[in-house]
């Protein structure tokens, strides 16, 4: 088992190594490999947050229209479709959209961070 300094970081650190080669990698082959990096990232960071949550919404979202891996995606697919629009040669005409991406998946995913109550990791 890995020491819970090195497990902790991990989502994060998958996240940032897809958003560094996707910076210096401009190409499509090396957007698509930091896009797919990045939502690994994002996939380990909900798992574990779904398996440390104290309170019960399983109940709650089956009500809602969107599906949960969608609701749950969300924050990360805005981050990652600014930073794609932000590398890729568009046209600067986009930067505008990819601002407005940018702070809404950065506020949905401090806000969902925020209200859930998670367990504690365990230490080792």
């Amino acid at each position: 088992m890995l020491p819970t300094k090195i497990y902790e970081p991990l989502p994060y650190s998958y996240m940032v190594a897809g958003l560094v080669s996707m910076m210096l990698l401009p190409s499509v082959t090396g957007v698509a490999s930091g896009a797919l990096l990045f939502l690994a990232g994002a996939l380990v960071w909900i798992i574990r947050s779904e398996h440390r949550r104290e309170d019960d919404v399983f109940a709650e979202r089956k009500k809602g229209p969107v599906p949960f891996w969608g609701y749950e995606l969300l924050p990360f697919a805005c981050l990652l479709l600014a930073l794609i629009i932000f590398v890729l040669p568009f046209s600067q005409l986009y930067y505008p959209s990819a601002v407005i991406l940018l702070i809404v998946g950065i506020q949905l995913w401090v806000t969902r961070s925020m209200q859930r109550r998670h367990r504690p990791a365990l230490l080792n």
